[in-house]
């Protein structure tokens, strides 16, 4: 698992912002910041985030809540051999967990919970034990007696334990059995005669009175020997601290650090200076691109407008010629549906005459075809009802409808009025835009202006602070313009008000939708026109009528078969004529409605025409204007590029203002710190000499070779009571030492990493682990074990981030690579021994993920790695 990203939303200091911590490298992070801003909340977010459940409102939940109150979050994105993932949690109000990939939700709530457990291996890197190192801890396991430290410490041990069993394989730990015990037995018996049962001389025997003149003899040569210690290393401090004080007040060295100073301060002034005028230079390049955008844009707009013109006038062109074809076609077809008329009006007279000469006839006949022209005009009198309702109702829709093609024609217009000066305003302000690099901000009115564009119509000052005022005019606007542009809109609104619409394309669709309705209802009319020609009244006259003729008289027509075949050749020739007639008829129609539409079309092309007309003016002062203005964007683009050549310049001279900065405050400490170390030194001198003037005069050295000359003596005779007791203590040692070396099997993966690192800070040291703790216990150097409890507090806190640096590498062998967290470790080491933990963090972190934080910024600026920033924005 390797961390890239950590995120924080409303938790402690950070309430109502979210602090978010970006590119953490695969090697060294380090987060250098001052106390109290906020890293010790990193540590502990990512622990809740791993090792709390969402839905906890435990007090290390809670404690990351801000006084402020709110709901705390936290969010990292972590990779992994499957991808990128990110993991969310959110506590006490509307509590969540959820996992993402690519904006993808994985998990959420109790199966994200369980997705944590999975890839951490069940708390195998839980905090303060095995790979996280806390603030202020100085030992392996947690500190405290509260019950969640006590899980801590047995959940790490366990987790120790898992590990080294994955290395080493399953050892067999048990040995002997009841012969151990047989063994045992034998051997106390036997000690009980010249020792105790603790393997102590027995008081009053000879062993015991040997033992005892040794230690007393032994206690002189320690108090001896610790006084001689003492005095070898005053006279080596001595030496050591005549030598700094000489190099601190070498003239030569003191002249260097000075001129060093001097040179500092002059590169930061110039570095301050150079910043200056790279701002001046980014700001006439701003000035440049936006001249030279806003040239292009009317450029673009004058264009566009002379291209609309020229469109216009080709359709208006084709319209005329179409309207004149269709209206000689239509005088055509007028002269023939005349004359197909009046042939029509002859053939009916002459059918008329025929029918009233058998009309006697057939009164006999329609008694009988009486009754089945009843039910015939029945059915149509039927659907003739049902016309009528459909088409009163699709009348009473189309009364609704207020909108005609005048109305919209007029609001088009209106449109068109309102968009033109709106493009005009348009044109003629200026767009001003900002964005922020610092914490400064540019004001208008004494309040600051957000990032983002600013259009101005009118003249308008900006306060810039620390520089002065700058005004933008953007000249050719005025409040008659603006006015303009509300009475279009005005007019607008009331010509959409006539149309019955809120919107243009709302009335479109209205006139689309009446001119429908308009066709249903024409065609329902032609329908009930054919069902009924006389009217529904005529209908069901004649219906009634049908039915008062269908009587009861049943007697026989007369012969009319001479009258019905001349009926019959006079019917069809008026058939004939009237086909012709409706057929011209028809085509008289056509051709009308194609002149109607195609004076339309003139009629639509010559308003298009003249409204472009009238916006592009004079096109030649059109085509000159666009030339002129394509003239002027050359020479902004001059300007431009000059500007942007003129910055990169500048930028690519500029000196690192922030390492001058560094570099000037590193040799200001240096000067201040030579002059506090001379007075420390010298004062440590004389204290040095003064001791080491007393134990000369002592004879120390003298007294402790009499007391070492008769101790050798007193052990010898002690010797020869101790041999037998010695063996036999073996003896009854020897199964747990083979206990114990089938331990060892399980200590040597630690120990085989633990080595060449614990060798950087004390070279042939070794460190004692614990067989039940699996946790080193002693620091072994020059043969003597020292406990860890007894070591100095530095000594400890190195051990104890080595021991983790160690468990992280074993785990990398193990196929789980875990990141170490170290949170304002290392804080009581000096300068030699934290110089050589910087390197050991780095041997490990060739294959190891580490993230530091510290508040130590100048111990830690020689660590290296990549140095993270926090970057804080409000919810």
């Amino acid at each position: 698992m390797k961390i890239r990203a950590i995120e924080l939303t409303n938790i402690r200091r950070f309430a109502g912002q979210t602090a978010r911590i970006d590119g953490i490298v695969d090697g060294i992070t380090v987060l250098s910041e001052p106390n109290e801003f906020g890293k010790s909340t990193f540590f502990d977010a990512m622990h809740a985030l791993f090792f709390e459940r969402h839905r906890g409102t435990k007090s290390a939940v809670k404690a990351l809540q801000p006084h402020s109150g709110g709901a705390p979050e936290v969010a990292m994105e972590i990779d992994l051999p499957q991808g990128r993932f990110r993991i969310e949690k959110r506590w006490l109000s509307r509590a969540t967990a959820r996992i993402l990939q690519n904006g993808r939700l994985v998990a959420q709530d109790d199966e994200a919970e369980a997705w944590i457990d999975n890839i951490i291996g069940n708390g195998l890197a839980g905090p303060s034990g095995l790979l996280w190192v806390r603030q202020g801890l100085l030992g392996m396991e947690p500190e405290g007696s509260a019950a969640s430290d006590k899980n801590e410490r047995e959940r790490t041990l366990n987790a120790r334990r898992d590990l080294l069993s994955s290395v080493a394989g399953e050892i067999d730990m048990m040995t002997g059995g009841r012969r151990l015990d047989a063994v045992a037995a034998q051997v106390g018996d036997a000690l009980t005669k010249l020792a105790t049962a603790t393997g102590r001389p027995k008081a009053g025997g000879e062993w015991g009175r040997a033992e005892a003149e040794a230690d007393a003899l032994r206690a002189q040569e320690t108090d001896l020997a610790t006084k001689a210690a003492r005095l070898s290393g005053d006279l080596a401090r001595r030496a050591e601290v005549q030598r700094e004080l000489r190099d601190l007040e070498n003239p030569d060295a003191d002249r260097q650090r000075n001129d060093a100073l001097t040179q500092a301060q002059a590169a930061q002034a110039q570095a301050a200076a150079h910043a200056e005028k790279l701002a001046d230079a980014q700001r006439t390049l701003k000035l440049a691109a936006m001249t030279e955008e806003n040239t292009r844009a009317s450029i673009d707009r004058l264009q566009n407008l002379s291209e609309r013109v020229a469109r216009a006038e080709t359709e208006l062109a084709a319209a005329r010629e179409t309207a004149m074809r269709h209206d000689a076609r239509a005088q055509e077809l007028t002269a023939a549906d005349t004359a197909a008329g009046a042939a029509l009006t002859q053939a009916q007279d002459r059918t008329r005459d025929a029918r009233d000469r058998l009309a006697a006839a057939q009164r006999a006949q329609m008694a009988q075809a009486a009754r089945g022209r009843a039910d015939q005009l029945a059915g149509s009198l039927a659907r003739a009802e049902t016309l009528r309702t459909t088409l009163e109702a699709n009348r009473a829709q189309r009364g609704l409808l207020v909108v005609t093609p005048k109305t919209l024609a007029a609001a088009e217009q209106a449109r068109d009025t309102h968009d033109q000066l709106a493009a005009q305003l348009a044109a003629a302000s200026v767009s001003v835009s900002f964005r922020y690099d610092g914490a400064l901000r540019v004001q208008d009115g004494g309040a600051d202006l957000p990032e983002g564009p600013h259009r101005l119509t009118a003249a308008r000052n900006f306060d810039l602070p620390g520089i002065g005022t700058m005004r933008v005019d953007p000249g050719a606007v005025t409040n008659g313009d603006e006015g303009g542009l509300a009475q279009a809109a005005t007019a607008l609104a009331a010509k959409l008000a006539a149309c019955g619409a809120d919107t243009l394309p709302e009335a479109r669709q209205k006139l689309t939708e009446a001119q429908r309705l308009d066709e249903v209802i024409c065609s329902a009319d032609d329908l009930l026109a054919e069902i009924a020609p006389d009217g529904l009244d005529a209908l069901r006259h004649a219906h009634a009528k049908a039915v008062d003729a269908a009587g009861t008289d049943n007697t026989a027509p007369e012969d009319a078969t001479t009258l019905e075949t001349e009926l019959t050749s006079a019917t069809q020739a008026e058939d004939l004529c009237r086909d012709a007639a409706t057929q011209a008829h028809a085509a008289f129609l056509s051709a009308a409605e194609a002149r109607a539409g195609a004076r339309s079309t003139l009629v639509s092309a010559e308003r298009t025409a003249e409204a472009a007309r009238a916006e592009a003016g004079d096109l030649a002062a059109l085509e000159r204007r666009i030339q002129s203005l394509r003239d002027d964007r050359m020479g902004q683009q001059d300007l431009r590029a000059k500007a942007q050549a003129d910055y990169q310049r500048l930028q690519d001279a500029a000196p690192d203002l922030d390492m001058a900065a560094a570099h000037l405050a590193r040799m200001q400490s240096v000067v201040a710190q030579a002059q506090t170390s001379r007075a420390a030194l010298r004062e440590e001198l004389a204290t040095l000499n003064g001791s080491i003037g007393t134990m000369a005069e002592q004879g120390i050295e003298e007294q402790l070779d009499d007391v070492r000359g008769r101790l050798a003596t007193s052990e010898a005779r002690a010797a020869r009571y101790a041999s037998e007791v010695q063996s036999l203590t073996r003896l009854r040692g020897a199964l747990e030492d083979a206990r114990r070396d089938a331990r060892e099997a399980y200590f040597d993966p630690v120990m085989r990493e633990l080595e060449p690192l614990i060798s950087v800070l004390h070279p042939g040291a070794a460190l004692q682990i614990d067989d039940q703790s699996l946790l080193p216990v002693a620091l072994t150097r020059n043969g003597q074990a020292e406990p860890l409890e007894i070591l100095s507090g530095g000594t400890r806190e190195q051990v104890a981030v080595l021991t983790r640096l160690a468990f992280a590498r074993l785990f990398a062998r193990t196929g789980t690579a875990v990141p170490v967290i170290l949170d304002d470790a290392l804080v009581h080491s000096d300068d030699d021994r934290i110089e050589a933990m910087f390197t050991a963090l780095h041997r490990v972190a060739a294959d190891q993920q580490i993230l530091v934080l510290t508040c130590r910024q100048r111990a830690f600026a020689t660590l290296g790695g990549y140095k993270a920033r926090v970057m804080i924005e409000a919810c």
